[in-house]
């Protein structure tokens, strides 16, 4: 870890973030989603409780009820994953934060949807930043933003346009690209990572950031078709001889093709062989080393500040560090 942030810990979050054992978002990233609800006619559509399970979808309808009522909650998710408060998982959040920490940033987000994991690290970053808890120092993030769904992508677009000035007064510069991509068609995503790559390389980027939120809603007959893409990912940051960090968040999966896919691209981009296939309702998996253990589901409460409750929300987090 950067010797900038040696002296982070998640039990000293500002009272602003975390307060008797509740998780509360940035304002800012709260005002924004408020606003662009309100300014689209949206807010009282405002019901999570009622779409609560809802995983997105290719329609404007589907990409409309999921950023009015999911997004707060992927967006607490994340924070909580990177903030982690409670000194849970240390490595995980040292790790975001030393990436985010200053220079140059790629950073993937593969299903991106709304963007509501990249943004809420973002808005972690900066309030941080804001409350001198880390260094403000020259950050530039460029992100490549990947999903099948045009809708989704341009309510990530817009989100982050409007917190585009709050990140920049706190030293942060972000680049977006979206990428209207079908992953469940390997060629399509191939063609998207290798621009991924170009643009890097074009602006000497030597630190990569693989960003996944919330797929597994898809469920496995859903996922099963991005395998190919995934691990083609994968495969392309271990290769890429640059410093790159996988992070995958999900809501409680509680199903072992979860785990037994983690494993799979933990080794894949360790480039270590092994084999893996269909099997059922699962997967199956053989290598010549050690599995991961079953990843932990941790819970927390968060404000929701639309409706001025607290929420409970559950999170397993998966995060590998190639170099």
């Amino acid at each position: 870890m950067s010797p900038l942030l040696h002296a982070f810990s998640g039990s000293v979050l500002s009272s602003a973030l975390w307060h008797d054992g509740v998780l509360h978002l940035p304002k800012p990233l709260v005002e924004a989603h408020r606003d662009y609800l309100i300014e689209n006619g949206w807010m009282g559509k405002y019901d999570p409780t009622g779409s609560a399970g809802t995983i997105g979808g290719a329609s404007a309808e589907e990409a409309c009820d999921h950023v009015v009522n999911r997004f707060l909650n992927s967006a607490a998710r994340m924070q909580y994953v990177c903030s982690d408060p409670k000194d849970e998982q240390a490595d995980v959040r040292d790790s975001v934060l030393d990436q985010l920490a200053e220079g140059r940033i790629h950073v993937i987000d593969i299903a991106a949807g709304n963007g509501a994991g990249t943004i809420s690290m973002l808005s972690l970053i900066c309030e941080l930043r804001r409350m001198g808890s880390i260094p403000k120092l020259p950050l530039n993030v460029g992100i490549t933003a990947v999903d099948f769904s045009p809708a989704a992508l341009n309510h990530f677009a817009a989100l982050l346009h409007r917190l585009s000035p709050w990140l920049a007064s706190a030293g942060i510069v972000v680049e977006l690209n979206l990428c209207h991509c079908d992953l469940t068609v390997l060629g399509d995503f191939s063609e998207t990572l290798d621009g991924f790559f170009t643009h890097a390389r074009e602006r000497d980027v030597r630190r990569f950031l693989c960003v996944i939120s919330a797929i597994s809603g898809a469920k496995k007959e859903g996922v099963e078709p991005m395998i190919d893409s995934l691990k083609h990912a994968a495969a392309g940051l271990s290769h890429s001889k640059r410093s790159s960090t996988w992070l995958w968040v999900e809501p409680h999966v509680g199903k072992s093709w979860f785990t037994t896919l983690a494993d799979a691209i933990q080794l894949t981009l360790k480039k270590i062989k092994h084999r893996f296939s269909p099997k059922g309702d699962s997967f199956s998996l053989t290598t010549d080393v050690p599995m991961l253990k079953d990843p932990a589901t941790r819970s927390f409460h968060w404000s929701d500040p639309h409706n001025g409750k607290s929420a409970l929300s559950r999170v397993i987090v998966l995060a590998f560090k190639n170099r």
